[in-house]
């Protein structure tokens, strides 16, 4: 990472210890490739740490935020366990509420609906954000806020640990509780049947079938041999 950018997120971050409501500020020296969340989240709903949790919690999540969003509550996931898993802006790790704008905007060209956070310090969460020029010519985060939604994840505990493993729970406690306030009750989807997959069950079907239909034929053929008229010696 370039110093310029180091010295532009180490700003921010002042500025959001101090001031909570100018956490949406951010240079526009800030801004540059290589946040992974960005990228996994544009093809797929969740994106998960690279230290990886139990693929059976890892599966469950993305059935129940697959259920959410087929019953039109929109939202994807980003679990972020540790700063690697923020590539080129590892700064802003510790800090849900403001990296959740930072992804938002980083996904506004094809997502304007709700990002989830989960950290090892918390939740975040951000709508609809896109960058904004001051008349001084600063750009800023500008986020949709969602008060009743802020507060479902402002009385939740933080996740028991930072292990992938608690962040993919306190993920799904997360995802849940902001369901259930918009009267969505998630069941998890059944996974995604791989491409191909029912070819190769009616190939394992119709070969069971031949194999059936030979074996008829050859215990039909041995049945008449055995029974066929017999000459008299």
């Amino acid at each position: 990472m370039s110093r310029r950018l180091t010295a532009a997120l180490a700003a921010v971050l002042v500025v959001t210890a101090a001031a909570p409501a100018a956490a949406g500020l951010w240079p526009a020296s800030a801004y540059a490739d290589g946040d992974p969340a960005s990228d996994v989240l544009v093809y797929q709903p969740v994106f998960f740490p690279y230290k990886p949790a139990p693929h059976a919690l890892q599966r469950h999540l993305v059935g129940l935020v697959r259920s959410a969003n087929q019953q039109g509550y929109r939202i994807r996931v980003a679990i972020v366990q540790s700063p690697r898993d923020l590539g080129s802006v590892p700064a802003l790790f510790g800090t849900p509420t403001v990296y959740a704008r930072f992804l938002s905007s980083e996904l506004s060209s094809i997502w304007r609906d709700r990002v989830l956070v989960v950290m090892p310090d918390g939740y975040g969460l951000a709508q609809d954000a896109h960058l904004v020029r001051s008349a001084s010519g600063v750009e800023r985060i500008k986020a949709s806020t969602r008060g009743p939604d802020q507060a479902v994840l402002r009385h939740l505990a933080r996740p028991a640990g930072g292990s992938p493993a608690a962040l993919v729970k306190a993920a799904e406690k997360a995802l849940r509780a902001l369901a259930a306030r918009h009267d969505v009750a998630l069941v998890a989807a059944p996974p995604r049947k791989p491409a191909g997959g029912g070819a190769a069950s009616q190939n394992r079907t119709l070969a069971a079938a031949v194999s059936a239909a030979v074996g008829l034929t050859a215990g039909l053929i041995w049945y008449l041999w055995r029974t066929r008229p017999r000459r008299a010696t």
